[in-house]
């Protein structure tokens, strides 16, 4: 053992030394462009989810008050029709639809759907006869009411200019 230790290559030898800590501080410029990207796609999420619930609101509560209607109230009819105004000028102008009744009431609420529901107009006329609806026809309104509701809301100022009778044809019905 005496001779290794005196061994002239081995006493040339240094120790290793290890290398410095990696900092973690600052980060490399990749991570910082990840981290922006990230945050920036999580406040833009946020933000449109906000817009959406509170876009959809009016929607969501027209369908609960829907759903809370009673088939056996003989007025069922006016109720109906009076939520479906009621939903529309949450998202319009007073003046676009609170004036519309009767045919230009009835192309106004076909005009925002893909499919026209006529039976939504033949039972919505039924408000003004004596006979009040069935039950069967009160829940078939109902029904009918629920899908105008999700399909047509929420409405845009868009969709609601391409009314399918001229301001002339409205008011002419309107006398």
């Amino acid at each position: 053992m005496q001779a290794a230790a005196t061994n002239p290559a081995l006493q040339a030898l240094k120790d290793i030394h290890t290398p410095a800590v990696v900092e973690s501080w600052p980060i490399a410029p990749g991570y910082w462009l990840i981290l922006l990207v990230s945050v920036s796609t999580l406040l833009f999420t946020v933000i449109w989810l906000k817009r959406r619930l509170q876009r959809s609101a009016a929607k969501r509560a027209a369908l609960m008050e829907l759903e809370r209607l009673d088939i056996h109230n003989t007025n069922i009819c006016v109720e109906i029709n009076t939520l479906i105004k009621r939903a529309a000028l949450s998202y319009l102008p007073r003046e676009d639809v609170a004036g519309l009744e009767g045919q230009a009431w009835y192309a106004w609420i076909n005009s925002q759907v893909k499919q026209p529901l006529l039976e939504l107009e033949k039972l919505l006329d039924r408000r003004y006869q004596r006979e009040p609806l069935t039950p069967d026809e009160a829940q078939r309104l109902k029904q009918i009411t629920a899908s105008w509701l999700k399909e047509a809301l929420p409405l845009t100022q868009k969709k609601s200019a391409q009314s399918p009778l001229s301001h002339k044809q409205e008011q002419e019905l309107k006398c």
